[in-house]
Protein backbone atom coordinates (compact mmCIF):
# COMPACT_ATOMS: atom_id res chain seq x y z
CA UNK A 1 0.00 0.00 0.00
CA UNK A 2 1.29 3.57 -0.89
CA UNK A 3 1.78 6.23 1.52
CA UNK A 4 2.55 9.71 1.23
CA UNK A 5 3.82 11.52 4.69
CA UNK A 6 4.94 14.60 5.41
CA UNK A 7 8.21 15.32 7.37
CA UNK A 8 9.11 18.35 9.71
CA UNK A 9 12.34 19.61 8.61
CA UNK A 10 12.08 23.15 10.78
CA UNK A 11 14.64 21.43 13.05
CA UNK A 12 17.53 21.68 10.14
CA UNK A 13 16.68 25.65 10.25
CA UNK A 14 18.56 28.37 11.67
CA UNK A 15 16.65 30.95 13.63
CA UNK A 16 14.22 27.85 14.68
CA UNK A 17 14.58 26.97 18.36
CA UNK A 18 17.72 25.77 18.78
CA UNK A 19 17.16 21.90 17.81
CA UNK A 20 19.97 22.83 14.42
CA UNK A 21 22.94 22.51 16.07
CA UNK A 22 21.69 20.40 19.34
CA UNK A 23 20.23 16.60 19.12
CA UNK A 24 17.27 17.10 17.85
CA UNK A 25 18.76 18.62 14.94
CA UNK A 26 21.48 15.62 14.37
CA UNK A 27 19.06 13.47 14.94
CA UNK A 28 16.48 14.51 11.72
CA UNK A 29 19.45 15.08 9.70
CA UNK A 30 20.77 11.48 10.06
CA UNK A 31 17.24 10.11 9.40
CA UNK A 32 17.16 12.53 6.04
CA UNK A 33 20.38 11.61 4.46
CA UNK A 34 18.90 7.98 4.41
CA UNK A 35 15.88 8.79 3.26
CA UNK A 36 16.77 6.26 0.05
CA UNK A 37 16.53 3.51 2.68
CA UNK A 38 12.52 4.25 2.56
CA UNK A 39 10.64 1.56 0.85
CA UNK A 40 8.73 1.85 -2.42
CA UNK A 41 5.40 2.15 -1.05
CA UNK A 42 6.43 5.18 1.26
CA UNK A 43 6.44 8.55 -0.10
CA UNK A 44 8.13 10.90 2.15
CA UNK A 45 7.41 14.94 1.38
CA UNK A 46 9.61 16.87 3.81
CA UNK A 47 8.52 20.75 4.86
CA UNK A 48 10.17 23.80 6.58
CA UNK A 49 9.52 27.02 7.34
CA UNK A 50 9.69 29.56 4.86
CA UNK A 51 10.72 32.30 7.63
CA UNK A 52 14.03 30.70 8.35
CA UNK A 53 16.90 29.81 5.98
CA UNK A 54 16.39 26.41 4.78
CA UNK A 55 19.61 25.49 3.03
CA UNK A 56 19.66 22.10 4.65
CA UNK A 57 15.54 21.42 4.18
CA UNK A 58 16.33 22.70 0.07
CA UNK A 59 18.75 19.54 0.24
CA UNK A 60 16.44 17.21 1.23
CA UNK A 61 13.81 18.22 -1.43
CA UNK A 62 12.02 20.06 1.16
CA UNK A 63 8.32 22.35 -0.04
CA UNK A 64 7.72 25.46 2.46
CA UNK A 65 4.86 25.53 4.48
CA UNK A 66 2.49 28.50 2.31
CA UNK A 67 1.37 31.09 4.80
CA UNK A 68 -1.67 33.22 4.88
CA UNK A 69 -1.65 36.60 4.01
CA UNK A 70 -2.59 37.63 7.70
CA UNK A 71 -0.26 34.84 9.17
CA UNK A 72 2.78 36.44 7.34
CA UNK A 73 1.23 40.35 8.25
CA UNK A 74 1.62 38.91 12.16
CA UNK A 75 4.71 37.11 12.12
CA UNK A 76 6.89 39.81 13.14
CA UNK A 77 4.87 40.18 16.28
CA UNK A 78 3.86 36.97 17.48
CA UNK A 79 4.60 35.13 20.34
CA UNK A 80 6.02 31.10 18.56
CA UNK A 81 3.75 29.28 21.15
CA UNK A 82 0.75 30.97 19.40
CA UNK A 83 2.44 30.74 15.90
CA UNK A 84 3.22 26.78 16.59
CA UNK A 85 -0.29 26.23 18.12
CA UNK A 86 -2.64 28.58 16.03
CA UNK A 87 -1.73 29.59 13.10
CA UNK A 88 0.89 26.45 12.56
CA UNK A 89 -2.16 23.92 12.54
CA UNK A 90 -4.31 25.90 10.48
CA UNK A 91 -1.35 25.65 7.82
CA UNK A 92 -0.36 22.08 8.30
CA UNK A 93 -4.21 20.94 7.71
CA UNK A 94 -4.16 22.99 4.58
CA UNK A 95 -0.74 21.71 3.33
CA UNK A 96 -1.95 18.09 4.30
CA UNK A 97 -4.78 18.55 2.29
CA UNK A 98 -3.13 20.23 -0.59
CA UNK A 99 -0.66 17.09 -0.94
CA UNK A 100 -2.84 14.31 -0.18
CA UNK A 101 -1.10 13.36 3.07
CA UNK A 102 -1.47 9.96 4.67
CA UNK A 103 0.03 11.35 7.86
CA UNK A 104 3.02 14.06 9.39
CA UNK A 105 6.01 12.88 11.28
CA UNK A 106 7.33 15.27 13.73
CA UNK A 107 11.31 14.60 14.60
CA UNK A 108 10.29 16.15 18.08
CA UNK A 109 6.52 16.07 20.02
CA UNK A 110 7.58 19.31 21.04
CA UNK A 111 7.31 20.71 17.38
CA UNK A 112 3.89 19.61 17.01
CA UNK A 113 0.90 21.13 17.68
CA UNK A 114 -2.14 19.63 19.24
CA UNK A 115 -5.49 19.25 17.00
CA UNK A 116 -4.40 18.47 13.55
CA UNK A 117 -6.93 16.36 11.42
CA UNK A 118 -4.18 14.22 9.94
CA UNK A 119 -2.68 11.60 11.31
CA UNK A 120 0.97 12.60 13.56
CA UNK A 121 3.62 10.10 14.35
CA UNK A 122 5.94 12.03 16.76
CA UNK A 123 9.41 11.27 18.02
CA UNK A 124 10.09 12.38 22.30
CA UNK A 125 13.39 12.64 23.03
CA UNK A 126 12.70 12.90 26.53
CA UNK A 127 10.29 14.27 29.09
CA UNK A 128 12.29 16.44 30.47
CA UNK A 129 10.09 19.59 30.72
CA UNK A 130 7.21 17.40 32.84
CA UNK A 131 10.27 16.01 35.30
CA UNK A 132 11.87 19.23 36.21
CA UNK A 133 8.31 20.08 36.92
CA UNK A 134 8.79 17.16 40.15
CA UNK A 135 11.98 18.97 41.78
CA UNK A 136 11.11 22.48 41.41
CA UNK A 137 8.11 25.17 41.20
CA UNK A 138 6.66 25.39 37.82
CA UNK A 139 5.45 28.67 36.62
CA UNK A 140 2.46 28.80 34.43
CA UNK A 141 3.70 28.75 31.11
CA UNK A 142 5.46 25.68 32.29
CA UNK A 143 2.50 24.19 32.91
CA UNK A 144 0.74 25.41 30.10
CA UNK A 145 3.81 23.73 27.60
CA UNK A 146 3.78 20.64 29.14
CA UNK A 147 -0.11 20.34 28.75
CA UNK A 148 0.34 20.90 25.31
CA UNK A 149 2.87 18.43 24.83
CA UNK A 150 1.04 15.65 26.28
CA UNK A 151 -1.52 16.24 24.32
CA UNK A 152 0.43 15.92 21.12
CA UNK A 153 1.34 12.55 22.35
CA UNK A 154 -2.05 11.35 23.34
CA UNK A 155 -3.15 12.43 20.43
CA UNK A 156 -0.76 10.98 18.26
CA UNK A 157 -0.75 7.50 16.17
CA UNK A 158 2.28 6.48 16.80
CA UNK A 159 5.03 7.53 19.38
CA UNK A 160 8.82 6.90 18.74
CA UNK A 161 10.55 7.06 21.40
CA UNK A 162 14.28 7.08 21.12
CA UNK A 163 15.43 4.96 24.51
CA UNK A 164 12.96 2.27 26.68
CA UNK A 165 13.83 5.18 29.56
CA UNK A 166 12.02 8.01 27.58
CA UNK A 167 9.29 5.44 26.44
CA UNK A 168 8.52 4.75 30.25
CA UNK A 169 8.10 8.69 30.75
CA UNK A 170 5.86 8.98 28.33
CA UNK A 171 3.93 6.72 29.54
CA UNK A 172 4.17 7.59 33.19
CA UNK A 173 3.37 11.02 32.25
CA UNK A 174 1.13 11.76 30.16
CA UNK A 175 -0.59 8.65 30.20
CA UNK A 176 0.41 6.74 26.70
CA UNK A 177 -0.83 3.36 25.92
CA UNK A 178 2.63 1.61 25.79
CA UNK A 179 1.32 0.10 22.90
CA UNK A 180 1.82 2.94 20.57
CA UNK A 181 5.31 3.57 21.16
CA UNK A 182 8.06 2.14 19.76
CA UNK A 183 11.80 2.17 21.11
CA UNK A 184 13.93 2.88 18.30
CA UNK A 185 17.48 4.48 19.62
CA UNK A 186 19.39 6.81 17.77
CA UNK A 187 22.60 5.71 16.25
CA UNK A 188 26.53 7.05 16.08
CA UNK A 189 27.48 8.71 12.80
CA UNK A 190 30.67 6.92 11.60
CA UNK A 191 32.71 10.34 11.92
CA UNK A 192 32.87 9.39 15.33
CA UNK A 193 35.40 6.91 15.53
CA UNK A 194 39.18 6.51 17.14
CA UNK A 195 42.02 8.51 15.53
CA UNK A 196 45.43 7.56 14.60
CA UNK A 197 46.30 10.73 15.29
CA UNK A 198 44.23 13.46 16.66
CA UNK A 199 46.58 16.25 16.37
CA UNK A 200 47.13 19.31 18.93
CA UNK A 201 46.19 22.12 17.51
CA UNK A 202 43.81 24.86 18.86
CA UNK A 203 39.84 24.97 18.81
CA UNK A 204 37.91 27.83 17.85
CA UNK A 205 41.27 29.77 18.42
CA UNK A 206 41.62 27.92 22.30
CA UNK A 207 44.90 26.01 22.58
CA UNK A 208 44.11 22.62 24.11
CA UNK A 209 45.77 21.80 27.31
CA UNK A 210 48.13 18.61 26.99
CA UNK A 211 46.31 16.25 29.49
CA UNK A 212 42.18 17.07 30.30
CA UNK A 213 39.22 16.08 30.87
CA UNK A 214 36.36 16.57 28.41
CA UNK A 215 33.08 17.57 29.27
CA UNK A 216 30.46 18.64 27.06
CA UNK A 217 26.43 19.81 26.60
CA UNK A 218 26.52 23.15 28.22
CA UNK A 219 25.65 23.92 31.69
CA UNK A 220 22.16 23.46 32.22
CA UNK A 221 20.82 22.40 35.89
CA UNK A 222 20.52 18.52 34.60
CA UNK A 223 24.46 18.59 33.18
CA UNK A 224 25.27 18.86 36.79
CA UNK A 225 28.26 21.24 36.85
CA UNK A 226 28.36 21.38 40.72
CA UNK A 227 28.93 17.67 40.76
CA UNK A 228 31.61 17.95 37.65
CA UNK A 229 33.33 21.12 39.24
CA UNK A 230 33.69 19.61 42.46
CA UNK A 231 35.04 16.04 40.94
CA UNK A 232 37.92 18.14 38.81
CA UNK A 233 38.62 19.86 41.89
CA UNK A 234 39.61 17.10 43.56
CA UNK A 235 41.18 15.06 40.96
CA UNK A 236 43.65 18.37 41.23
CA UNK A 237 44.86 17.72 44.32
CA UNK A 238 46.37 14.65 42.80
CA UNK A 239 47.08 15.82 39.40
CA UNK A 240 47.61 19.17 38.91
CA UNK A 241 48.85 18.78 35.56
CA UNK A 242 44.72 18.64 34.32
CA UNK A 243 42.72 20.65 32.88
CA UNK A 244 38.94 20.68 32.06
CA UNK A 245 37.56 21.45 28.78
CA UNK A 246 33.88 22.34 28.56
CA UNK A 247 32.26 22.69 24.95
CA UNK A 248 28.42 24.13 24.11
CA UNK A 249 27.39 27.58 23.46
CA UNK A 250 28.02 28.36 27.25
CA UNK A 251 28.74 31.92 27.20
CA UNK A 252 25.05 32.35 25.20
CA UNK A 253 23.52 30.65 28.82
CA UNK A 254 21.56 33.26 30.92
CA UNK A 255 23.54 31.17 33.50
CA UNK A 256 27.23 31.86 32.74
CA UNK A 257 27.60 34.74 35.05
CA UNK A 258 27.65 32.72 38.12
CA UNK A 259 29.33 29.59 36.03
CA UNK A 260 32.33 31.99 35.71
CA UNK A 261 31.84 33.45 39.46
CA UNK A 262 32.27 29.98 40.65
CA UNK A 263 35.02 29.28 38.57
CA UNK A 264 36.68 31.45 40.45
CA UNK A 265 35.35 31.25 43.84
CA UNK A 266 36.93 27.63 42.94
CA UNK A 267 40.15 28.97 41.60
CA UNK A 268 39.46 26.93 38.76
CA UNK A 269 39.48 30.31 35.96
CA UNK A 270 42.63 29.11 34.79
CA UNK A 271 42.02 25.32 34.63
CA UNK A 272 38.57 25.21 32.35
CA UNK A 273 39.24 25.86 28.91
CA UNK A 274 35.65 26.88 27.40
CA UNK A 275 36.12 26.62 23.47
CA UNK A 276 32.42 27.37 22.98
CA UNK A 277 30.15 25.22 20.14
CA UNK A 278 32.88 22.65 18.48
CA UNK A 279 32.46 21.21 14.74
CA UNK A 280 31.71 17.04 15.17
CA UNK A 281 35.39 17.22 13.37
CA UNK A 282 36.67 19.13 16.46
CA UNK A 283 34.39 16.93 19.17
CA UNK A 284 36.01 13.55 17.36
CA UNK A 285 39.47 14.85 17.57
CA UNK A 286 38.68 15.77 21.89
CA UNK A 287 37.04 12.61 22.65
CA UNK A 288 40.18 11.58 20.93
CA UNK A 289 42.43 13.52 23.54
CA UNK A 290 41.00 13.23 26.49
CA UNK A 291 42.22 11.74 29.21
CA UNK A 292 38.67 10.58 30.50
CA UNK A 293 35.24 11.78 29.25
CA UNK A 294 33.10 12.98 32.12
CA UNK A 295 29.59 13.75 31.48
CA UNK A 296 27.55 13.70 35.31
CA UNK A 297 24.44 14.37 33.80
CA UNK A 298 21.06 13.88 35.86
CA UNK A 299 18.63 13.35 33.17
CA UNK A 300 19.20 12.03 29.78
CA UNK A 301 16.19 11.25 27.06
CA UNK A 302 18.77 9.30 25.08
CA UNK A 303 22.58 10.73 25.74
CA UNK A 304 24.33 10.79 22.37
CA UNK A 305 27.27 12.58 23.77
CA UNK A 306 28.45 9.11 25.58
CA UNK A 307 27.90 7.15 22.36
CA UNK A 308 29.95 9.19 20.70
CA UNK A 309 32.39 9.48 23.40
CA UNK A 310 32.41 5.47 23.42
CA UNK A 311 32.96 5.33 19.53
CA UNK A 312 35.76 7.55 19.32
CA UNK A 313 37.62 5.18 22.49
CA UNK A 314 37.32 7.79 25.47
CA UNK A 315 36.68 6.35 28.76
CA UNK A 316 33.57 7.08 29.85
CA UNK A 317 32.69 8.43 33.52
CA UNK A 318 28.70 8.96 33.50
CA UNK A 319 25.76 8.73 36.14
CA UNK A 320 23.73 5.74 36.75
CA UNK A 321 20.36 7.27 36.00
CA UNK A 322 17.91 8.50 33.06
CA UNK A 323 18.93 6.37 30.00
CA UNK A 324 22.33 6.28 30.74
CA UNK A 325 23.04 2.79 31.79
CA UNK A 326 20.89 1.88 28.53
CA UNK A 327 23.54 3.44 26.96
CA UNK A 328 26.60 2.74 28.21
CA UNK A 329 25.96 -0.78 29.75
CA UNK A 330 28.89 -2.35 31.40
CA UNK A 331 31.18 -0.28 29.25
CA UNK A 332 31.62 2.91 31.46
CA UNK A 333 32.02 3.61 34.93
CA UNK A 334 28.25 5.04 36.30
CA UNK A 335 28.18 6.53 39.55
CA UNK A 336 24.99 7.62 42.04
CA UNK A 337 24.81 11.56 41.41
CA UNK A 338 24.01 11.18 45.41
CA UNK A 339 27.41 9.92 45.77
CA UNK A 340 29.98 12.56 44.77
CA UNK A 341 33.15 10.79 46.67
CA UNK A 342 32.67 8.16 43.61
CA UNK A 343 33.35 10.41 40.51
CA UNK A 344 36.55 11.76 41.88
CA UNK A 345 37.28 8.29 42.45
CA UNK A 346 36.36 7.14 39.31
CA UNK A 347 38.69 10.00 37.75
CA UNK A 348 41.46 9.39 39.59
CA UNK A 349 41.64 5.58 39.06
CA UNK A 350 40.82 6.20 35.12
CA UNK A 351 43.63 8.57 35.21
CA UNK A 352 46.28 6.50 36.93
CA UNK A 353 45.38 2.43 35.50
CA UNK A 354 46.19 2.23 32.24
CA UNK A 355 44.47 -1.26 32.52
CA UNK A 356 40.94 0.39 33.51
CA UNK A 357 41.47 2.83 30.69
CA UNK A 358 42.02 0.24 27.59
CA UNK A 359 39.28 -2.13 29.17
CA UNK A 360 36.91 0.71 28.88
CA UNK A 361 38.23 2.07 25.66
CA UNK A 362 37.31 -0.98 23.91
CA UNK A 363 34.70 -2.16 25.62
CA UNK A 364 33.31 1.26 24.83
CA UNK A 365 34.38 1.03 21.08
CA UNK A 366 32.31 -2.20 21.20
CA UNK A 367 29.19 -0.70 22.85
CA UNK A 368 28.95 2.03 20.90
CA UNK A 369 28.63 0.02 16.90
CA UNK A 370 25.09 -1.16 18.13
CA UNK A 371 24.07 2.59 17.80
CA UNK A 372 23.49 2.58 14.00
CA UNK A 373 21.72 5.36 12.11
CA UNK A 374 21.05 2.99 8.84
CA UNK A 375 19.50 0.67 11.25
CA UNK A 376 17.75 3.64 13.51
CA UNK A 377 16.51 5.06 9.79
CA UNK A 378 15.02 1.98 8.67
CA UNK A 379 13.02 1.31 11.72
CA UNK A 380 11.88 4.83 11.43
CA UNK A 381 10.78 4.28 7.60
CA UNK A 382 9.17 0.82 8.85
CA UNK A 383 6.82 2.56 11.42
CA UNK A 384 5.93 5.49 8.84
CA UNK A 385 5.09 2.66 6.47
CA UNK A 386 2.58 0.82 8.52
CA UNK A 387 1.31 4.18 10.52
CA UNK A 388 -2.24 4.26 8.62
CA UNK A 389 -4.41 6.46 11.22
Amino acid sequence: MSRRVGVDLRALQDGFKAHKTRGIGVYTGALMARRDRAPAGLALAPFHDPKFEAELPSRCGSAPLVRTPLAALLDPWMKEYVRQHTFLKGLLTRHAREQRLDAIFFPSHLDAPSGLPVPTVVTAHDMIQRALMEIRPATFKDRLHVRKQCEVLRQAARIIAVSAHTADDVVRYAGVDRSKIEVIHNGVDPLFRRLDRAGDGPVNGHRLPERFVLNVGGIDWRKNVELLFDSFSRLLASHPDLSLVMTGAIENDPRYAGFKADLTRRGLADRVVAPGYVSPDDLVRLYNRCEVFFYPSVYEGFGLPVAEAMACGAPVISTNVSSIPEVAGDAALLFDPARPDDFADGLRRVIEEPSLRRDLSEKGIERAARFDWNACAEAHWQVLSGEGG
